[in-house]
C-alpha cells in the first residue's frame, strides 16, 4: 500500500509542492522523467474558493511525468512535461464544451430532471437529490411517493427530516445526500474511514513474472486497457491512458446505456463494444478479453461486478500481472463502501458546497464537476505507476480511488480567501476530429510532451460499434 504523505504540505501549497507531494506517494519523482515539469498558472482561475487549478494541473502533470518515466524505459530517452492549469481547469467538464458540426451539445451534463437540484428538509437542512438513470429517477419519485415536478419533490421531501431521508434513499441503493460541513464529515465514520486511506492506494493482489515493456513507437503502444466502466471517473481514466496509444477497449451493457454526451467525451482513442455479463457466452468473452489484458478499469457499483466472477481478485487469477482499476463514490472500506454516489451529491456530502456558499445556502462549484474527471486523471497516474512496478518487479495490482476521497484530497490544499466574482477562464485549446457523429470539436489533451505529442489516434464511436475483440499487438 502507498500512502499520501499530505502533512509534509504547507498550509495552502503550490501546484508544483502539491504534485511532488503526489508523486511520492506513486514512489516516483521528477527525475524519473530525465526532464523538466512546467506548470503554468495557479488559483484563482476561477471564482471558487476551493484550489481546482492546483489539485487538476498536479494530477496530470503526475500521470505526465508516469507516462515520461514509461517512455525513458522504452526508449532511454527523458523528454519536458507542461500543464497549462487554465486547461487543467477546463478538463473538470470537458463534456460541456463538446461541438457537433459546430453546434454545442454539451451545455448541461445533467439531465434536465425536476428531481436534480438541492431541497429543504423538515429539519430545516439541504439535501442533493440526484437521478441519472431511469431506475434511479423512479426510485426517488416512489420513495417520496410524489410527481417528477419542482414543486412536487420539494413539497415531499419537505416532509422529511434529512438524515432519516438520507438513510432510506441508502436503503433502496438511491442517491439522496444531506449538506454538511468538512468537519461535520470528517467527523463521520466514513469521512474518518477516508481520512485514514491513501489518496491512490496501489495494493499488491498476486505474484507473477516481471513484464518489462520493450521499445514502441509510443510511451503505451502495445499496453491493451480494457474499460468496463460508466459515467465519468472510469472512462476518464482509460481516455488519458488512449491519448500515449494504449489500445483501449470499452465495452458496456445495452440495458443501461449512458449519457451520450459522456460517451462521446470520454469515447476519444477507444474501441466500445456491447456485453451483457449476465449471458453466460458474453461473460465468457469478457474473461477472454481480460486475460489478454494489462489493465482493467471498472467503476460499477461495489460488488456488481465481483457477483459476474470479476473482482480484482478473480480477474488477477485468470490474468496473472493484471493492473486493476477500482473507482468508487465512497471509498473501499467503511459504512458507506457500498454507497452509491455521483459527482455533485459526493461533493455535498463531504463539505465542498456548504464551502462554496454556506450550510443554509449551499453552492455548487463554477465548473459543476470536480470528483469524475479529477479521479480519473488521479486513476490514470496509478494505473501508470503499478505498470511501472509490474515491469521491474513483476505482480498484479489493485489500484483503489474514490470520489469522495479525491475531493478530501482537494480540501486538504485549503481555502483561497476573497476569491473575486466573475472570474472567466481563458479559452479552452480545443481539436476537432470526424466521426461517426460528424465533425466533433473537443478540448485537446491536456498534458503537453517535449517529444511524445499527446493525441487520441482514434475518433470516438457509437456505443457498441465495435467488435469485443483486442487489435494485434
Amino acid at each position: 500500500m502507498t500512502a499520501l504523505a499530505e502533512g509534509r504540505l504547507a498550509p495552502t501549497p503550490t501546484a508544483d509542492q502539491v504534485l511532488a507531494d503526489l508523486l511520492a506517494s506513486l514512489d516516483l519523482s521528477v527525475a524519473d522523467l530525465g526532464g523538466t515539469v512546467t506548470i503554468k498558472g495557479d488559483d484563482p482561475l476561477v471564482s471558487s474558493r476551493h484550489r481546482l487549478a492546483a489539485a487538476t494541473a498536479a494530477a496530470l502533470a503526475a500521470q505526465g511525468v508516469a507516462v515520461g518515466a514509461i517512455w525513458r524505459m522504452r526508449s532511454g530517452r527523458g523528454q519536458d512535461v507542461t500543464v497549462d492549469a487554465a486547461q487543467a481547469v477546463h478538463a473538470l467538464n470537458s463534456v460541456k464544451l463538446l461541438k457537433q458540426n459546430d453546434v454545442a451539445i454539451g451545455l448541461s451534463l445533467l439531465p434536465p430532471e425536476p428531481i436534480n437540484g438541492f431541497y429543504r428538509t423538515a429539519d430545516g437542512r439541504w439535501i442533493s437529490l440526484i437521478g441519472p438513470r431511469l431506475r434511479l429517477r423512479n426510485g426517488l419519485l416512489e420513495l417520496l411517493d410524489c410527481a417528477n415536478t419542482k414543486d412536487a419533490v420539494a413539497a415531499a421531501v419537505s416532509r422529511w427530516r434529512a438524515f432519516e431521508l438520507e438513510e432510506a434513499a441508502a436503503a433502496r441503493g438511491l442517491v439522496a445526500l444531506v449538506v454538511r460541513t468538512s468537519d461535520e464529515w470528517r467527523g463521520h465514520p466514513q469521512g474518518q474511514a477516508l481520512d485514514a486511506a491513501p489518496l491512490i492506494e496501489i495494493e499488491k493482489i498476486g505474484d507473477s513474472d516481471p513484464e518489462p515493456l520493450g521499445p514502441g513507437a509510443r510511451p503505451l503502444s502495445g499496453v491493451r486497457v480494457l474499460d468496463v466502466a460508466h459515467l465519468l471517473a472510469g472512462p476518464g481514466t482509460s481516455r488519458t491512458l488512449a491519448e500515449q496509444g494504449a489500445d483501449v477497449l470499452r465495452i458496456a451493457t445495452p440495458r443501461e446505456p449512458d449519457v451520450l454526451t459522456n460517451v462521446i467525451d470520454t469515447g476519444f482513442g477507444k474501441r466500445h463494444a456491447y456485453l451483457d455479463l449476465d449471458v453466460p457466452d458474453n461473460s465468457r468473452r469478457l474473461t477472454e478479453l481480460a486475460t489478454d489484458s494489462d489493465v482493467f478499469v471498472q467503476s460499477y457499483a461495489p460488488g456488481a461486478l465481483a457477483r459476474r466472477g470479476f473482482s480484482a481478485d478473480q480477474v488477477a487469477a485468470k490474468r496473472p500481472g493484471i493492473i486493476y482499476v477500482s473507482l468508487n463514490a465512497f471509498g473501499h472500506s467503511g459504512p458507506w463502501a457500498l454507497r452509491r454516489g455521483f459527482d455533485p451529491e459526493t461533493q455535498a456530502a463531504i463539505g465542498i458546497a456548504a464551502a462554496e456558499g454556506s450550510l443554509d445556502e449551499p453552492k455548487r462549484l463554477p465548473t459543476l464537476l470536480l470528483c469524475d474527471f479529477l479521479a480519473g486523471f488521479l486513476g490514470a497516474a496509478g494505473a501508470l505507476a503499478a505498470l511501472i512496478r509490474r515491469s521491474r518487479e513483476g505482480g498484479s495490482y489493485h489500484v483503489k480511488l474514490s470520489l469522495a476521497r479525491t475531493g478530501m484530497w482537494v480540501q486538504n490544499l485549503g481555502l483561497l480567501p476573497d476569491v473575486p466574482e466573475g472570474l472567466v477562464l481563458p479559452p479552452p485549446r480545443t481539436a476537432a476530429m470526424d466521426t461517426p457523429y460528424g465533425r466533433l470539436e473537443h478540448l485537446a489533451p491536456v498534458t503537453q510532451f517535449s517529444e511524445t505529442l499527446a493525441y487520441w489516434d482514434k475518433p470516438t464511436v457509437p456505443a457498441g460499434a465495435s467488435m469485443p475483440l483486442w487489435l494485434p499487438r
